[in-house]
This record gives C-alpha cells, sequence and structure tokens, in this order.
C-alpha cells in the first residue's frame, strides 16, 4: 500500500469518526437494537424452537400442539383462559363505559375526587384484588360466615366468575381512560345534526356516538382482554391452580415440571398465549381501521353542568358504583389492622400483622424497592432516548426498534420470563438466579410504557427547535438534554409514573425466575396469599399498596413543584 494509499484510509476513518461523533442517535439505536434482539427476540425465538421440536420425536414439526389439542385437560385449560378473558372484558366495558361517558358529557360535584378514585384501582396488582375478594367471599369470608349464619348459600368466588370479577375491578380503568378521550374527541356537530333530525338522546348516543368511539372501545377492550389472559396471579389464586387451570398458569406449571428435562409442551403453551395475543392485536386492529372517522374537531363540547339535586345524584350514584370497584383495595388495607384467629379475622384492631409480617420479610421490601428504583431509572433513560428517535427518525432501522420495543407489551409475562429461564440459564449469558435478570425483565416489560409517552410528546415539539441549537453549534446530545428533555418532562414523569406501579407489582415474570435471594414483595405477598398466614398476606398487601401511593406523590410533587418554577420565571 503506498503512503497516498495509506493516508487516504486514515482520512476516511477520522471523517467516519467524527460522523459518529456527531450524530449519537445512530450509536444509541444500534445499541438499543442489540439489546432487543438479545432480550425480547431471542428467548421468543427459543420458545419457539422448542415449540415446532417435537418432545419425543426431536423433528420440526407440530408434535407439541397436535399432543396439546389432544389432551383434554389442556384443551380445557385454552377455553377457560378464552372464558375468563371475555367475562373480564365484558364486565370491564359494562363498568367503564359508562363511567367514560358520565364523565366526558357531564359536570357535577366532586367530579374530581370521583376520578382520582376511579384511577385508585389500578394501583394494586390484580392478584391483591383477588385476595381482597377471598377475605370477603371465600371459605371463611366475612360475608360468606354471615350469610351461613342466616342460613343463606352464596356461590362460590373461585373458579370462572370469581377471576373475571377481579380481573374486570382491576382492569377497568384502562376502559375508563381510553374511551373518555375518545368520547371527549367526537364532534358535537355531529351529534347535534342527529338531534336536530329529531333523534332522541338515547338514539343520538347509541346511533352517533358510540360508533364514533368505537375504535377505541375496541382498543380498550383489547388492552383488558391480553390484561386478563396474560395474569398469572388471578387465577392461581381464585382457581386453585389445577382445579380452574388456565394458560398462564398451565405455561408455569409446565415449566416447574419440566425443569431439567424437555420443556417442549410449556413452550408450546407459551407460543399460544403469543398466537392469540397477536391475533387479536391484528384484528382490533383491522376493526378499529374500518370504522374511523377522521374530523376536524375546532372545539370541545364542555362538559353539561347538572343543576340541584341532578348533579347530587350523578355524584352519589357514579360515587357508589365507583366505591365497589374500589371495595377490594379498601378490605386489604382494613383486613391487614384486623386480628387474625385461624384463618379468621376477628373485629379488633391490632399491628400484630405487621409485625409477624415485618419479621419474615427478609429482603423481600429492599430487593422490591432497589430493583424496581433501577429498573425505573433504566426505563425513563433509555425510554425517552428511544421515544425521541422513533419520532424524530424514520427508515428501517427506527421501524424495527419501534416493533421490538412494543412486542413485550403483547407478550404475557409469564411467556417472557420462560424464555429468560431457558436463553440465561447458561453460557454465555449466565444470568438465571441474579438480581441482574430480574431488573432486566423489569425493564424489558415496561420500556413500552415509556418509549410511548415520550413519542406521544415529541409529536407535539417542533423540530425547528432542535434546529436552532444545533445551528447555534449545540452537539446534538447536548441539544437533545438541555432543550428537549425540559418539553418532555410532563409526559415523562407521566410515564414514570405509570412504569413505577407497573414494576413494583410486577409478578407474572418474576415468579419464574425469583430466588430466595432475589424474592420480592409481590411474591412474599403472593405465597402468603396463596396458602399462608392470611393476615401476614393483607399486611404484604398493603405495604405494596402503601409503597406504590408514596412514589406516586412524590411524582405528583415533582410535577406541581415544576410547574410552579414555570410559573414564578418571568
Amino acid at each position: 500500500m503506498t503512503v497516498a494509499a495509506l493516508g487516504s484510509e486514515r482520512s476516511l476513518r477520522r471523517a467516519s469518526l467524527r460522523r459518529w461523533a456527531g450524530d449519537p442517535w445512530t450509536l444509541v439505536a444500534l445499541g438499543a437494537l442489540a439489546f432487543l434482539l438479545i432480550f425480547v427476540a431471542l428467548p421468543l425465538a427459543e420458545l419457539a424452537r422448542q415449540a415446532f421440536t417435537g418432545q419425543r420425536s426431536g423433528a420440526l414439526g407440530f408434535e407439541n400442539f397436535a399432543s396439546f389439542f389432544g389432551a383434554g385437560f389442556f384443551r380445557r385449560a385454552l377455553a377457560n383462559s378464552l372464558v375468563t378473558g371475555a367475562l373480564a372484558t365484558a364486565l370491564a366495558l359494562l363498568v367503564g363505559l359508562p363511567l367514560a361517558f358520565v364523565f366526558a358529557r357531564y359536570a357535577f360535584p366532586a367530579k374530581r375526587w370521583i376520578e382520582v378514585a376511579v384511577l385508585l384501582s389500578m394501583l394494586s396488582p390484580p392478584f391483591v384484588g383477588a385476595y381482597a375478594w377471598i377475605i370477603l367471599f371465600g371459605r371463611s369470608g366475612f360475608v360468606t360466615l354471615a350469610a351461613r349464619d342466616a342460613g343463606i348459600a352464596l356461590p362460590t368466588i373461585y373458579g370462572p366468575y370469581g377471576i373475571a370479577l377481579a380481573s374486570a375491578f382491576s382492569l377497568f380503568p384502562l376502559v375508563f381512560l381510553v374511551v373518555r378521550a375518545a368520547l371527549m374527541r367526537v364532534d358535537p356537530a355531529l351529534e347535534e345534526a342527529a338531534a336536530s333530525l329529531g333523534r332522541p338522546p338515547l338514539r343520538v348516543t347509541l346511533g352517533v356516538t358510540l360508533p364514533l368511539a368505537l375504535p377505541a372501545v375496541v382498543t380498550a377492550a383489547l388492552l383488558v382482554f391480553l390484561g386478563a389472559i396474560s395474569d398469572f396471579g388471578t387465577p392461581a389464586i381464585l382457581g386453585e391452580g389445577d382445579r380452574y387451570p388456565v394458560l398462564a398458569t398451565l405455561a408455569y406449571s409446565l415449566f416447574v415440571s419440566e425443569v431439567g428435562g424437555e420443556t417442549g409442551m410449556a413452550a408450546t403453551t407459551c407460543m399460544l398465549l403469543v398466537a392469540i395475543a397477536f391475533a387479536l392485536v391484528l384484528l382490533a386492529r383491522l376493526l378499529a381501521a374500518r370504522r374511523a372517522v377522521a374530523t376536524d374537531v375546532g372545539s370541545r363540547r364542555a362538559p353539561a353542568s347538572l343543576p340541584g339535586w341532578r348533579g347530587r345524584a350523578m355524584a352519589v350514584s357514579v360515587a357508589a358504583l365507583v366505591a365497589v370497584t374500589n371495595l377490594p383495595l379498601v378490605v386489604i388495607l382494613v383486613s391487614s389492622v384486623l386480628q387474625v384467629r385461624g384463618v379468621v379475622f376477628q373485629p379488633v384492631l391490632t399491628l400484630d400483622n405487621y409485625a409477624r409480617a415485618w419479621a419474615i420479610i427478609g429482603g423481600a421490601l429492599s430487593n422490591s424497592l432497589m430493583f424496581a428504583g433501577v429498573a425505573l431509572v433504566v426505563t425513563v433513560v433509555a425510554g425517552a432516548a428511544l421515544g425521541y428517535f422513533v419520532t424524530r427518525r424514520s427508515g428501517p432501522l427506527a421501524r424495527a426498534i419501534d416493533l421490538l420495543v412494543m412486542i413485550p407489551y403483547v407478550v404475557p409475562g409469564t411467556v417472557l420470563g420462560i424464555g429468560y429461564a431457558q436463553v440465561f440459564s447458561g453460557p454465555p449469558l449466565f444470568l438465571t438466579g441474579t438480581a441482574t435478570i430480574i431488573g432486566l425483565v423489569y425493564v424489558v416489560r415496561r420500556l413500552p410504557y415509556m418509549t410511548r409517552a415520550a413519542a406521544s410528546s415529541v409529536f407535539q415539539i417542533d423540530a425547528s427547535l432542535e434546529d436552532a441549537s444545533q445551528n447555534l453549534g449545540m452537539h446534538p446530545a447536548r441539544g437533545f438534554a438541555r432543550v428537549m428533555v425540559p418539553l418532555m418532562r410532563p409526559a415523562i414523569l407521566a410515564g414514570a409514573a405509570i412504569a413505577w406501579v407497573e414494576i413494583l407489582n410486577e409478578l407474572s415474570a418474576s415468579i419464574v425466575l425469583y430466588t430466595g435471594a432475589t424474592r420480592t414483595l409481590p411474591i412474599a405477598a403472593y405465597q402468603q396469599s396463596l396458602g399462608g398466614d392470611v393476615g401476614i398476606a393483607a399486611a404484604y398487601a398493603a405495604m405494596l399498596v402503601g409503597v406504590t401511593v408514596a412514589a406516586l406523590v412524590l411524582f405528583a410533587l415533582a410535577g406541581g413543584m415544576r410547574e410552579e418554577r414555570l410559573d414564578a420565571a418571568p
């Protein structure tokens, strides 16, 4: 090689390095892509390989699926998942749709406080609500014993109806939030035109308003159904294990029984869960696209004020409904300070449950706070960066990252946990049983929340602000930190609050991956509620709710102090 050629090659390398340094987002994107391929695509690909590899023959094909559908117990688990998912969705829509309509259309006393109460249902994991229903309607529950003394036989809370009830009361706020936002965007001129043609208000609502909001209703129903069929804790507690199996609990029990042997049937069950989830997502997108209506809404209709007794009656009715949905939360908090005799709570106030719980809690609380805290920081930083990248950039790299980030939102946690246990139990990445794998699954499962929240904010920020900072010589990375992050702050705080609730309460994936040294508070609460001390279980559940609420208060204070500083700025 000549001296001139060698100099030219060095010049090209320096130019390439300057180009990479001038555009750090490409490096960030490539790193994110590698991370997502390893911790999202690889575990799912391994499960797919195991599912399509015959457990007996070792040949590629549908042998495992034939074995699954050939066994009555497995078919029953599949049918149970679909039934409980459908029941939970129907009940969540029955509660959430009227609330969304009332809050979008009317103003009444204490509306803001009642709205806060609606969102309280999301603060505790679904399995905590399931345990609360057992405290009320279980075999030794308050209501069950009172009814038995009165000679009344109540239907059992165990089985499909109990699972659907607990899931619906935990997930109906999703229907409320999604559908209310859609109803507030409905063009009032369309409803006024229908009313001017002589249609009564009920026909206007059913014939005009709801069809316009149908894409949002479909989206909300999809979110509830996916949440119901992917939940592990609720059917494990109210389904009493194999008495009422569903796919999520079946996959876990198959994996535990197959550890050290062939894992084909557990992987097959996981792939069926994934197939159901993706099929429903595609179906929902098709339905929403067919009924999508674009409107240019110049103004939103102000909620109609209900004067006098009508407003008070509306407030009382809505508050009563919301109070019923929050009954599990109240039951947990109250029962945590009641004396326990055997498996029955006594009407005596005491802190003994907390004392006994604290004596055996070990590292569960500290693990939860440490794992969730670290995972939240990583999720917020990575989610904000990826939300910015997929919004501001186009091309195959941005589309691939956007797709991979959202896959864990659809894939049930049990599936992801089993995939991690299969892939990372040996070289080159031996992570099973470590705190690292718990943190990783926390980040991967909740990264979609933060990424979507950040992306929605970036969409609303004028790109010329970044261009101006770069024209002034500011490095892109510094411009993002100094210009974009302050503007994205409200969305980042909102995404972080949602991510915190979901990370702290995570059970479906971590139940597969934990060890004694990495046990978290949700796992401790689940173990006690499944067959341990009822008083300690209530105390653990109350601790979980308390830590969640305390962190949300800090997020709210952080957002409020930021707004005060902005208002005080000249």
